[in-house]
């Protein structure tokens, strides 16, 4: 049966831009070949400039995408391995560039601006990597689970899967969950709790499951033990190689990968949560409960992990099959917008905490706010009467 029939005539209109991640992956090298024709160590912030000052233009000229996928045509759509391969590329990309990048900072004379350049580079690349991971770390089958494990190890987040997989989506939009943000909370705050959280959660989840079995944590059944052998193996022989110079490359690269990743979880359920019942359980995810953007050119090279309810609602729908809700709230612009707005506290504050009040009603006893600020966010935004009247 020919495609487009067994799609009930539906045509993916980003079915051929998904491969750019992967295509943008080289631009770290296309900036180590440049770096040697010019000897200029200005070529060598090509990536961050590509995707922090170029992406964010363009995405408010390209705007956004809410079509949906038919009902009819997600089964074909889910089968269809051009999607999974499209994803599974980015593996072997993301290890050429960080051994190519590994080899440049010990051959080519750089300064301190041009080693912090190549670090922040491929730093962002495996923040891809991450992206990545989280994509076909949601599959089942040992391919997509080894894909997913060894872009976790190359940045250093192989306790991830188990984390995020069995932690945040059971327990996402609550108190409980270290990786989700509080209204009036800083990303810088955030992190501090989200890194260790996500490491102590992923830890605690293994040694349960170990034990159920009669076996100690250090098992080399623990992914998380196995996966941070696995990193440890990868910088060891790369500083090997190469000599101490990389060292710093890569452990400062591997930090700013996960600052990525932390900034997508600060994103994502920024001040959202789920009721808690009488019971004591929370109620059910749902589309409510993850901010979203439509903004196409952020969404194709992520893989649609900004049509986050979605996902959450169906961790293992591939990302060509993820869904926009109307009822879900909706981001101002694309992640990589919202990132730079997250870092800068005063800014993020300003856009979003009117948003998250706006979302709840006006009535901030719904939100997930930060107990040191509620009084301060409560007398400003809280007035459950105004959108009463409105509604009248």
């Amino acid at each position: 049966m020919a495609q487009t029939d067994a799609l009930f005539g539906y045509r993916d209109s980003k079915r051929y831009l998904w491969s750019l991640a992967s295509v943008l992956g080289f631009l770290p090298i296309l900036a180590m070949w440049l770096y040697f024709q010019t000897g200029s160590e200005a070529v060598l912030w090509l990536s961050p400039v590509f995707f922090y000052v170029f992406i964010p233009l363009i995405e408010g000229l390209v705007g956004t995408d809410r079509s949906n996928p038919p009902r009819e045509a997600i089964p074909a759509l889910r089968d269809d391995t051009y999607y999974r391969w499209a994803a599974f590329s980015a593996l072997p990309v993301c290890y050429l560039v960080w051994i190519m990048g590994a080899w440049f900072v010990s051959v080519a004379p750089l300064g301190l601006n041009g080693y912090i350049a190549i670090t922040v580079a491929n730093g962002l690349m495996g923040a891809g990597a991450l992206n990545t991971a989280h994509e076909v770390g949601h599959r089942r089958d040992r391919t997509s689970i080894n894909v997913a494990r060894f872009l976790l190890c190359l940045c250093g987040m192989g306790h991830f899967r188990i984390e995020h997989n069995m932690g945040h989506h059971v327990q996402v939009a609550t108190p409980e969950d270290s990786a989700t943000a509080m209204m009036g909370e800083s990303f810088y705050q955030f992190v501090l709790h989200e890194l260790p959280g996500g490491i102590r959660r992923a830890w605690r989840i293994e040694k349960t499951r170990l034990g159920r079995k009669g076996k100690s944590a250090f098992s080399l059944e623990n992914e998380v033990l196995v996966n941070t052998l696995i990193t440890v193996g990868i910088y060891a022989a790369l500083t090997i190689a190469f000599g101490l110079i990389v060292l710093p490359y890569l452990l400062a690269g591997a930090l700013l990968s996960n600052l990525m990743l932390s900034s997508a979880n600060y994103v994502e359920h920024y001040g959202l949560m789920r009721e808690k019942r009488a019971d004591g359980s929370y109620e059910r995810v749902q589309p409510h409960h993850s901010w979203n953007a439509n903004h196409v050119i952020s969404n194709v090279l992520l893989f649609h992990l900004q049509r986050h309810s979605d996902h959450h609602a169906h961790a293992e729908r591939p990302y060509q099959c993820l869904r926009h809700f109307d009822s879900s709230p909706q981001l101002p612009a694309g992640y990589f917008t919202m990132f730079m707005a997250a870092w800068n506290p005063p800014i993020w504050f300003r856009i979003m905490d009117p948003l998250v009040a706006r979302q709840m009603n006006g009535d901030l006893t719904k939100a997930y706010i930060k107990p040191s600020r509620r009084a301060k966010l409560m007398k400003r935004y809280h007035n459950p009467e105004a959108a009463l009247q409105a509604a009248e």
